[in-house]
């Protein structure tokens, strides 16, 4: 029998650890406090914007919003990050995608202090992923797929697992997590000559692309487990990546959409909050 792979519970559980350290921060007096940097009214980051401080609130960590137009010049944004990076009562900084035009992601990602950047964006933290340092600001998408794993007992050590997708967001960084695990890895993208392949082969296939039902039961073998990081709309309604009705009947597991891993993420960034909290009073 197939088993949905639910986030809620995963969540609920990353909060209640993350309640207990800002229990221990509030003992030495440290109030983890989060500045959430968003440029423009895009809907979809405003909606996320309103679940994490809905998350956060729950967590007990205090949130600053810092506003902006969509026509603000990219230096002024700039200049308020680096203010941000300076604050000492701000202990993490999350940047609200997508970006205006005008906004390159990179130099968002560059002046962000690593210390704060609970989304895992900057250079540094990318590159301690590959180390795999466990004190490490990720990702917080891919922590969130790696929490879910973990949560449910889905071993990835000598599994054959494919991801679908490559962006440095979710695709890579989740990648060398799988790797960090001792996880067989493909990671196919928009250029693979043939996706189906790879997914046929794998115990675990992973997609983050957006694009709306793209993994059909054709593309997993019985008995596979799948991750569904995708988020899209068909016929006003919300769906993932996976085609999910076709492929819950052939997988052992899968992640629905909504209430799977998006659910999750908002999670783990009140962890990282807390945890650069911690990190940056006990240095």
């Amino acid at each position: 029998m197939t088993k949905e792979l639910k986030g809620r519970p995963v969540a609920k559980a990353l909060l209640e650890r993350t309640k207990k350290t800002i229990n221990d921060l509030g003992k030495i007096d440290c109030h983890p406090t989060l500045a959430i940097v968003r440029v423009g009214d895009d809907p979809s980051s405003i909606s996320y914007e309103n679940a994490a401080v809905k998350t956060m609130n729950r967590a007990g960590i205090a949130v600053e919003s810092v506003v902006f137009d969509k026509e603000t010049q990219a230096e002024d944004v700039l200049k308020a990050i680096e203010g941000l990076n300076s604050n000492n009562g701000i202990h993490g900084v999350l940047v609200m995608q997508p970006l205006p035009e005008s906004l390159s992601r990179n130099d968002i990602a560059r002046c962000l202090n690593p210390s704060k950047d609970i989304d895992g964006l900057t250079p540094e933290n990318l590159g301690r992923v590959v180390e795999n340092d466990q004190t490490n600001l990720a990702p917080s998408t891919p922590k969130a797929v790696m929490a879910l794993l973990e949560y449910y007992g889905i071993k990835v050590e000598g599994k054959d697992v494919c991801v679908i997708g490559s962006s440095p967001v979710v695709g890579k960084p989740l990648s060398i997590m799988l790797l960090n695990e001792e996880a067989t890895v493909a990671n196919v993208h928009v250029k693979t000559k043939d996706t189906k392949q790879y997914t046929r082969q794998a115990d675990i296939v992973i997609s983050a692309t957006g694009v709306v039902e793209l993994v059909t039961a054709d593309h997993i073998k019985e008995g596979a487990t799948v991750i569904d990081v995708g988020f899209g709309y068909k016929d006003g309604k919300a769906v993932g990546d996976v085609k999910y009705d076709e492929v819950f009947e052939k997988a052992a597991a899968v992640t629905p959409v909504p209430g799977g891993v998006g659910s999750i993420t908002t999670a783990i960034l009140a962890e990282q909050v807390a945890q650069a909290a911690w990190n940056q009073r006990t240095k």
